[in-house]
């Protein structure tokens, strides 16, 4: 079989293969490559997202979602949930068409079972919290060397909500290492607990949790009470990993591209000039770099906005800046005044070169 080569900080055609409906409010697809080869395979970390680039209403919008599917395999799934006011999500959901072309970035991402972990874990999601975990989940089990004991527990709104639910019953019939639960908000119609996942009920779903390394993603105030019920259960947080696509924030010093010491104090409005497209617009000092360049309409892609994904990549050539977030940035292209446009902050007249 042969890997997928992504291109670099490009994206990338890809086909719609299959659409389906997973619940009442979400759907699953399958994307290939546009032109793919029969034995060709993506390969990726458990965990991981993608950025997704889809035309909606004559212009490309570009969203993360966590991948769903097992490395090595020749299509990638998604499952996307509706969300109110979701432009991108709900186009998906109503109308993305199979056999349709997307634009995928390469996956990315620090959320994935290649963090250190113990042999024991726990995967704890809500919603489409789900995709990332089940991937996780999919591909420990998959592996015949693999012992990894899993706690998988879910919460959803009612039965009809659980994405995956008959996929999850079929792991827990074939895996002795894998036990799920799952918590309904409304259990009726089915046999499952009835309630929110508090403290004395992960404690009674899975006794040891306390001892286990854990793996979490769902809406941020779900993520914020389990996060915080775990701490209180005694769990070691150097084993607690968490989905986000919020930046932690950061207090980073001035950032000075080329020697700059002499320059008087920027006035509230700077220049952001991009020599390689001719293109220079007036920003206000502070404001993040993303917007003047969306405002000049240069071709930047901004996926994540939250200092995430890396697709924003660029290079701030003359100026000062500050950075409130550095992932996916090596120390060598920190260095040489490398930013992710999303998280960075205008402070004095800037030259950029996009990567």
């Amino acid at each position: 079989m042969n890997k997928y080569e992504w291109p670099d900080n490009q994206p990338a055609a890809f086909i719609c293969q299959r659409k389906w409906q997973e619940t009442p409010n979400c759907v699953s697809v399958t994307l290939v490559a546009d032109n793919q080869n029969s034995d060709t395979v993506f390969d990726f970390i458990p965990g991981q997202f993608i950025t997704l680039g889809i035309e909606v209403e004559g212009k490309t919008e570009y969203r993360a979602y966590s991948l769903s599917s097992m490395p090595n395999q020749n299509e990638l799934q998604l499952t996307i949930k509706r969300v109110d006011g979701g432009k991108v999500s709900n186009y998906i959901v109503d109308s993305l068409q199979e056999g349709q072309i997307v634009s995928v970035l390469k996956p990315a991402g620090e959320f994935h079972i290649g963090q250190p972990h113990g042999e024991r874990i726990v995967l704890l999601s809500a919603g489409c919290g789900i995709t990332p975990v089940m991937s996780m989940a999919k591909t420990l089990l998959s592996d015949k060397t693999d012992t990894t004991d899993i706690y998988f527990i879910h919460a959803a709104t009612e039965l009809e909500q659980v994405i995956y639910h008959q996929e999850l019953l079929e792991m827990a019939a074939s895996y002795e290492r894998f036990h799920l639960d799952v918590m309904l908000e409304n259990a009726q119609g089915s046999d499952y607990l009835e309630g929110r996942l508090t403290q004395a009920a992960l404690k009674q779903y899975c006794s040891d949790i306390a001892e286990r390394s854990a793996f979490l993603c769902g809406p941020v105030g779900f993520m914020a009470a389990m996060k915080e019920n775990l701490q209180a259960l005694g769990m070691n947080m150097d084993f607690f990993y968490q989905e986000s696509f919020t930046p932690a924030e950061s207090e980073q010093p001035k950032v000075v591209a080329n020697d700059a010491e002499n320059k008087a104090q920027a006035l509230s409005q700077a220049s952001v000039f991009v020599p390689a497209f001719g293109a220079q617009v007036e920003a206000k000092v502070g404001s993040a770099l993303i917007d003047a360049l969306e405002a000049a309409k240069v071709p930047v892609i901004a996926a994540c906005r939250s200092g995430i994904c890396g697709s924003c990549k660029c290079k701030v050539t003359k100026g000062e800046f500050t950075r409130t977030s550095t992932a996916t940035l090596t120390q060598e292209e920190l260095d040489q005044g490398f930013v992710l446009a999303c998280s960075c902050q205008i402070e004095s007249d800037v030259e950029v070169a996009l990567s």
